[in-house]
Parts: structure tokens; C-alpha cells; sequence
């Protein structure tokens, strides 16, 4: 277990973008609150869950995946479309990337962050998805060229229609 405490999600738009996705994806499936509870490994109570949808408390990140998985949902592309929803501010957003797709994307721009993915992917092939902190998207984009909004929206703009992609 780290030292650091779990982050939490709390700009009050991406919130309410969270909580918009989870519910609709719950009603989608014709589940209730509490068959949703039901399906969590973890103890939380309905209306805890009522309070995530409607965006009255804060979501530990721990929290927010074990409810996408349960809804069947994948919590980065969750994450990234809330991001695009609320247009939060990506300066101070932690993305998900999977280095396979940087690899394999072709834009002249992102020569340095391939070099980059590619190096990481030696060094640990088994974990093609990583979470880069803001400050690493940064300095990325700075090698790329680009500025850090830009890069961050590539990168998950990406993310997303991969996603979207697939069965």
C-alpha cells in the first residue's frame, strides 16, 4: 500500500460527469442501486452510491474502478470522456496511455513520446498501460513540441477511440 492517500476526484464538473456515466450505465443494464452494491466486493451502501451519480461526494479512485468494473465499464475511458465532458483542465489531470497504441501511432509529432513508449515497453512489456502525471505529460510535450493540452488531448482522444473500437 502507498504512502500517499488515494486521490480523489473533485472538480465539481468532471463530478458530475462521472457520476452521469456510472448512473446511465447502471440504468442501462436495468440494475438498481442496491444490485449494484450487490455486485461490489467492497462495503458500500446505495445511497453512498447515489452520492458518486449525483455528484454530492467525492469518489476514491480505488472506489471508481471497483464500480466501473462492476458495471462493466472501462474506468480509464470512463475517465478521459468525464475529462472531455466537464473540459477540465488537463494541467492538472493524471491520463492513462497504452504505450502499444503510441507505438504504433505515425504522427510526425509524436516521434519523441514513441521513443519514450518504446523504451518503457522493454523495460516492462507486461504493463502496456501506464498513468502519467501532469508533470511528465509536460515534459513530454515539450520534446514533442507540443503544448501540454495538446498532448494530453492526443493521448487520450486516442484512448477513447480505441475504446470505441472495440467489441
Amino acid at each position: 500500500m502507498s504512502d500517499r492517500p488515494e486521490r480523489v476526484l473533485t472538480k465539481p464538473e468532471l463530478l458530475r460527469a462521472i457520476g452521469h456515466q456510472l448512473r446511465t450505465a447502471r440504468e442501462n443494464l436495468g440494475w438498481s442501486r442496491q444490485q449494484l452494491v450487490a455486485k461490489l466486493e467492497t462495503g458500500v451502501h446505495a445511497q453512498t452510491v447515489a452520492t458518486y451519480e449525483l455528484a454530492i461526494r467525492q469518489c476514491s479512485i480505488g472506489r471508481f474502478v471497483a464500480i466501473c468494473e462492476a458495471l462493466g465499464l472501462n474506468a480509464p475511458y470512463v475517465l478521459e470522456t468525464a475529462i472531455r465532458l466537464a473540459e477540465a483542465d488537463p494541467h492538472h489531470m493524471v491520463c492513462a496511455v497504452d504505450l502499444r497504441a503510441v507505438v504504433r501511432d505515425r504522427d510526425p509529432a509524436l516521434e519523441p513520446m514513441r521513443r519514450w513508449a518504446r523504451t518503457q515497453l522493454t523495460r516492462d512489456p507486461d504493463s502496456p498501460v501506464v498513468q502519467l502525471e501532469p508533470k511528465l505529460v509536460a515534459e513530454l510535450a515539450m520534446f514533442c513540441g507540443l503544448s501540454q493540452a495538446d498532448l494530453f488531448n492526443r493521448i487520450t482522444g486516442r484512448s477513447a477511440a480505441r475504446e470505441l473500437d472495440q467489441p
